[in-house]
C-alpha cells in the first residue's frame, strides 16, 4: 500500500516565499495548501486535516501568533505541529506563543526536510 502524501499548510503572505516553500514541499512528496494570512490559514485548518502547519509570524489580516492561538483552540489544533517561519523572532518567543518549533527563513530544502522528519512520521521519498 502506498502511503498517503503528507498535507502541509503554509501560512505565508510573501508570494515568493510561499512559492519556494510549496515547491520544496511538493518535491518532497507533500500536498501543500497556501494561505496568504492567518485568517485564511485558520479557515483552511478548520476545513481540512493537516499533518503540519508552517506559520509565518508576520502577516496581514491576522498574524501568526493569533492564528496559532485560534488553531490551538480547535479540536485538532493541539495535536497538529505548528512550525514558526521567521527571519527575525527568537525560538523561545515562538515556543511561548504555542508553536512547536522554528524554521528560519529563507526556506531551504534541508531545513524543511528536517522539520518534516522531526514532527511527522514522514520519510524522504527522494532517498528511498
Amino acid at each position: 500500500m502506498i502511503p498517503s502524501p503528507y498535507r502541509i499548510l503554509v501560512a505565508e503572505d510573501d508570494e515568493v516565499n510561499a512559492t519556494v516553500a510549496r515547491t520544496i514541499l511538493e518535491r518532497l512528496g507533500c500536498v501543500v495548501d497556501v494561505a496568504p494570512n492567518g485568517a485564511k490559514a485558520l479557515e483552511l485548518f478548520k476545513r481540512r486535516k493537516y499533518d503540519l502547519v508552517l506559520m509565518d509570524w508576520q502577516m496581514p489580516v491576522m498574524d501568526g501568533l493569533e492564528a496559532t492561538a485560534r488553531i490551538r483552540m480547535t479540536t485538532r489544533g493541539g495535536a497538529t505541529p505548528i512550525i514558526a517561519t521567521t527571519a527575525s523572532r527568537d525560538r523561545a518567543e515562538c515556543l511561548m506563543a504555542g508553536m512547536n518549533d522554528v524554521v528560519p527563513k529563507p526556506y531551504r530544502v534541508e531545513k524543511l526536510r528536517l522539520i518534516l522528519q522531526r514532527w511527522t512520521s514522514w520519510s524522504d521519498p527522494t532517498t528511498s
